[in-house]
């Protein structure tokens, strides 16, 4: 189950990461607000925390509790929908060919990134 786009087979596309790839991306724009969990502002890990309610997915609040959401994943096998953490106070959700989306600090807005080096990558479902 799933397509493909160029070699990496990304999630079908009614699967729940999916899902909350499509939520944090509908949230582009959206201000950096520390403590914010939406549907209009977010901090990091307010952003990935409504993406996946989103799809019906709950994860814990803080990035450092999110950190130990679902499984630990090697980043030759991330797939959109992956939480990356490129420290511990920071997560982003991976979209795909190397790039995240992310809220990624005061005075920006949620943004689409380069995926740099991460500390941990976890996959939620």
């Amino acid at each position: 189950m799933g397509y493909r786009t160029g070699h990496r087979r990304l999630p079908a596309p009614n699967s729940r990461s999916a899902l909350a790839v499509r939520a944090a991306l509908s949230r582009l724009g959206c201000p950096y607000v520390w403590g914010a969990t939406g549907p209009d502002r977010f901090d990091c890990s307010g952003l990935v925390k409504w993406a996946y309610a989103q799809a019906g997915v709950r994860l814990d609040r803080t990035t450092y509790d999110q950190i130990n959401d679902g499984v630990p994943v090697s980043r030759s096998q991330v797939r959109p929908g992956d939480l990356v953490f490129p420290h511990t106070g920071h997560v982003q959700m991976a979209i795909g060919n190397g790039m995240v989306v992310e809220a990624p600090y005061a005075g920006a807005n949620v943004q689409i990134s380069r995926m740099g080096t991460a500390v941990a990558i976890r996959r939620p479902v």
